[in-house]
């Protein structure tokens, strides 16, 4: 006997086993349902919307890499392309959820019950905002001046603080800004779940209010709309700002118990190790002495060539390759790197956090070595934040006494100091001393350790660290 079809959103969103697949049929269904005016979307009302909207955080529950229920729980056949490919079906599918309620029109809406629809409505924008934010993208403005919009019709206007502990539109709010503020963007996968989980068990803490004098805050206009904005003067008094101290006390807590070896009731079977630098990374985030810009910027308009990977950096350093296709431009730079806007890339994909490049001043020579630290998307372009690792990398020749390896090193070397070195992900020195052909010599080094990536695994390359002997 054959199968029945399922075309209930649940059913939909399984995918038949795949849950991508599942996640780019539920978008592609509610993208064909709800366009605005459509009889189709006044048909389908609110009750589909809200249907395929709970499906969906159960489908993103179920698949997700990391639980509270499962803890870490990864397919070992599914590879960080398959992951991406999740994430951004994850955010289309909650964008289209949230787009699907607003295609509804009034008149329908109000026959579900306003409370109701309301909160819904609220809980839609600020899961697709998290999403956003996890899948590299900018701050939505129609997303956040729609939330706005729904928290001016359910706050009365002169109320002077808002708090997280009652469920409803204002907590729904607190919720995004609070999201708005940890920096999602920044985050590999799983730390951004690990995060999430932990600002979602913070919020009942959390606060919109007035002004505190002398800390860096998240300003949010109602009137205005639009995204938070950080802040380190009071702002306007029609202004709120996000008082995240009240979960200092909470987090403290945590971190005590996750240092002892120990993991709170609340945090399931997520990893104590990533919990206990996800609660002091949030400790640090929303500390009253927030980490602020060390190296000051200057702004500036040029342009550089750009190489992508270990691979091809080696090549370009080597001579084997004349002409780049990705020819960037630098808004601004410190110091320690450079903020890079980024027309178009001949991948089709965007540099991901943690990723390698290499950059050459077009008016300039020699190339520099930078690691991505952060990526927001828009449309047409993208921003990357890029830390200098090396000013100037050079290719060099290590030998074990069994194999000669190519690597790329970091800093000039000097008897006695330590120096980086960049191998591939797969290479490996097998003894402790081996030797490098530098400037025409050979220098002893004796491997000291590996330096760990700040973002989990590492995305084609490790650095080593050896003293010269």
């Amino acid at each position: 006997m054959a199968a029945t079809l399922d075309f209930t959103p649940a059913g939909v969103l399984a995918g038949g086993g795949n849950p991508v697949a599942g996640l780019e049929a539920a978008t592609a269904t509610l993208r064909a349902l709800y366009k605005p005016g459509s009889p189709r979307a006044e048909a389908a009302g609110f009750s589909v919307a809200s249907a395929f909207d709970d499906a969906l955080r159960t489908a993103i529950e179920r698949a997700a890499p990391l639980s509270v229920a499962r803890g870490v729980e990864r397919d070992p056949s599914r590879g960080a392309n398959w992951w991406g490919r999740w994430l951004a079906g994850v955010r289309d599918a909650s964008m289209a959820v949230c787009d699907a309620y607003w295609c509804i029109s009034p008149e329908a809406l109000a026959a579900a019950g306003n409370g109701t629809v309301r909160l819904r409505l609220a809980g839609s924008l600020v899961e697709a905002i998290k999403w956003s934010a996890c899948d590299r993208f900018s701050p939505d403005e129609v997303l956040w001046q729609r939330l706005s919009g729904l928290l001016v019709e359910t706050v009365s206007a002169d109320a002077g603080l808002i708090v997280g502990d009652v469920p409803g539109v204002a907590r729904e709010f607190l919720r995004a800004v609070a999201y708005h503020s940890v920096g999602l963007d920044q985050l590999e996968l799983d730390r951004a779940l690990a995060m999430v989980h932990l600002v979602d068990t913070c919020v009942p803490f959390l606060s919109l209010g007035s002004a505190v004098s002398g800390a860096p805050q998240y300003v949010i206009d109602l009137g205005a709309g639009g995204a938070p904005q950080r802040r380190y003067s009071t702002g306007a008094v029609s202004q709120l700002c996000f008082a995240p101290w009240g979960a200092d006390e909470l987090l403290i807590g945590f971190e005590r118990q996750l240092a002892e070896g120990n993991v709170p009731l609340v945090f399931g079977k997520l990893p104590r190790e990533l919990m206990l630098e996800t609660v002091r990374r949030l400790r640090n985030q929303w500390s009253r002495t927030p980490p602020v810009r060390l190296r000051k910027r200057y702004a500036q308009d040029a342009t550089v060539e750009i190489t992508r990977g270990l691979m091809e950096l080696r090549q370009v350093l080597a001579g084997e390759v004349r002409q780049l296709a990705r020819v960037w431009r630098v808004c601004d730079l410190s110091r320690s790197g450079l903020q890079i806007r980024a027309a178009s890339d001949p991948s089709g994909a965007w540099p991901d956090v943690g990723e390698l490049l290499g950059v050459r001043f077009t008016d300039g020579e020699g190339w520099q070595l930078a690691v991505v630290r952060r990526l927001q998307m828009w449309p047409d372009h993208a921003r990357l934040g890029l830390e200098l690792v090396s000013r100037h990398p050079v290719l060099v020749v290590l030998d074990d006494g069994r194999l000669s390896i190519e690597a790329l090193l970091c800093d000039q070397p000097a008897r006695g100091e330590a120096v980086r070195l960049l191998l591939g992900p797969e290479e490996a020195v097998g003894t402790e001393t081996v030797f490098m052909k530098h400037g025409g010599g050979v220098l002893k080094l004796r491997l000291l350790g590996e330096q760990p990536s700040p973002f989990g695994d590492a995305r084609g390359y490790r650095l080593q660290v050896f003293q010269v002997g």
